[in-house]
């Protein structure tokens, strides 16, 4: 696997606090909506509460941690998903060595997933990566480096650009529920928020929003 640069000509993604880019991101995607007459969002967005991605963000889980919860909640209920984290978890915490897939399979993953999961927490890079450098590599060097894990695809690294590294513009094209949202208020399924760049991750957060109401 390909290790992260520490050199990277990538631009240093500067991040304000949290509360006023989620105040800056409502007034755009309102904005943008306005003016492309994307009336039915629109609408939606004159009522919704602003979101922040600060909130949604689990700051104590390392980046080996946190691909393991988003591989386990790859196409399951957010129910299910929690309880076999919750397992996998504590044997991860007890068991740091000595891992094994019959350990794994054995907190209710699917062998697939469970040979996934075996592959990441022995995965040296991924042991060894820190934020602050991830934060600073383009999407090319992040795909080089992410999508070239087994169990890794477009979608979870979607997540991770949304959730660990917390870009503002990710947007999470083939999500189920993202999609519902698009043709609900889009009346398509294919279209990528183009409209609502630099904030498409704010984007995805309130049309997930919108599937509770």
């Amino acid at each position: 696997m390909k290790k992260i640069s520490q050199k990277s000509n990538a631009p240093v993604k500067l991040r304000m606090p949290g509360d006023l880019q989620a105040k800056k991101a409502h007034a755009f995607l309102l904005a943008a909506s306005k003016k492309q007459k994307h009336d039915s969002f629109y609408r939606f967005m004159q009522t919704a509460d602003t979101i922040s991605v600060e909130t949604r963000v689990d700051a104590s889980l390392s980046l080996k941690y946190f691909l393991v919860k988003t591989i386990i909640g790859q196409q399951v209920s957010v129910k299910a998903a929690q309880s076999i984290w919750l397992k996998v978890k504590t044997v991860l915490d007890d068991s740091q060595s000595g891992i094994t897939l019959d350990l794994l399979r054995e907190q209710g993953l699917s062998k697939p997933k469970a040979s996934y999961i075996l592959g990441i927490i022995q995965n040296k890079d991924i042991k060894e990566a820190r934020l602050d450098d991830l934060k600073k590599l383009s999407l090319e060097e992040l795909s080089q480096f992410f999508l070239q894990l087994k169990g890794v695809g477009p979608w979870t690294l979607g997540v991770v650009r949304m959730f660990y590294i917390q870009d503002t513009d990710v947007f999470l094209e083939g999500d189920l529920g993202i999609n519902k949202a698009l043709e609900h208020f889009f009346n398509t399924k294919r279209y990528t928020g183009q409209h609502y760049s630099p904030f498409r991750t704010y984007l995805c957060l309130y049309l997930w929003k919108s599937l509770k109401n």
